[in-house]
C-alpha cells in the first residue's frame, strides 16, 4: 500500500464516515410512518364562536353585535379613531384576509364588512407583547384581558 498524505487523508474520511454512519442510519433506517392514536383524555375542549354572515351582511350597517360587546365588556367610546379600542369591529373582506384569494368567493361578499374578532388562537401572539400581562390565555383556550391591568399601549393590537 502506497504511504503517501492522500491515502491517508481518504482512508481517514472513510473511517469516519462509517463510525457515524451507524449512528444515523436509526434515523433514516424507519420510514414506515407510525400509527398515532389518542386517548378521549387527550382531547380538550376549546371554545368557539360561529356568525351566520348572511344575517350580518343583510343588514350593512348594523352595528348591534358590536355595541352589545362594547357595553357588555365596557369598551369606552371615545369617538377618535386613533383612540379606538378593537375587539369586535367591521372590515371589508378584502382588507380581513389580505393573504387569501377565493376564485369561488361571491363579488358582494369581496366588497361587504365582515365582523373581525379576537380569534383565541392556539397560540396568542398578544399575551406575549403584553407588558403587564393584562392579557392572557386560561386553560379552557379563552383568551381574557384584565383592564385593571391594561395601560392602554396596544402592542396586543398589533400583535
Amino acid at each position: 500500500m502506497d504511504k503517501n498524505r492522500r491515502n491517508f487523508l481518504k482512508l481517514t474520511g472513510l473511517g469516519a464516515l462509517g463510525l457515524t454512519a451507524g449512528k444515523y442510519a436509526d434515523l433514516f433506517g424507519n420510514a414506515v410512518p407510525t400509527k398515532i392514536s389518542f386517548d378521549e383524555s387527550d382531547i380538550k375542549k376549546r371554545f368557539a364562536m360561529v356568525i351566520d354572515l348572511k344575517k350580518c351582511l343583510a343588514k350593512e350597517d348594523c352595528k348591534l353585535c358590536i355595541d352589545a360587546c362594547h357595553k357588555t365588556h365596557n369598551v369606552p367610546d371615545f369617538g377618535n379613531k386613533k383612540d379606538e379600542i378593537k375587539w369586535i369591529w367591521k372590515e371589508k373582506y378584502e382588507h380581513a384576509f389580505p393573504n387569501k384569494e377565493n376564485y369561488y368567493l361571491k363579488e358582494e361578499l369581496k366588497h361587504s364588512k365582515v365582523p373581525l374578532f379576537c380569534n383565541h388562537c392556539d397560540n396568542p401572539p398578544c399575551t406575549k407583547v403584553c407588558p403587564t400581562q393584562a392579557t392572557w390565555k386560561r386553560e379552557d383556550g379563552i383568551v381574557m384581558m384584565d383592564w385593571h391591568r391594561c395601560i392602554g399601549c396596544r402592542y396586543c393590537m398589533v400583535a
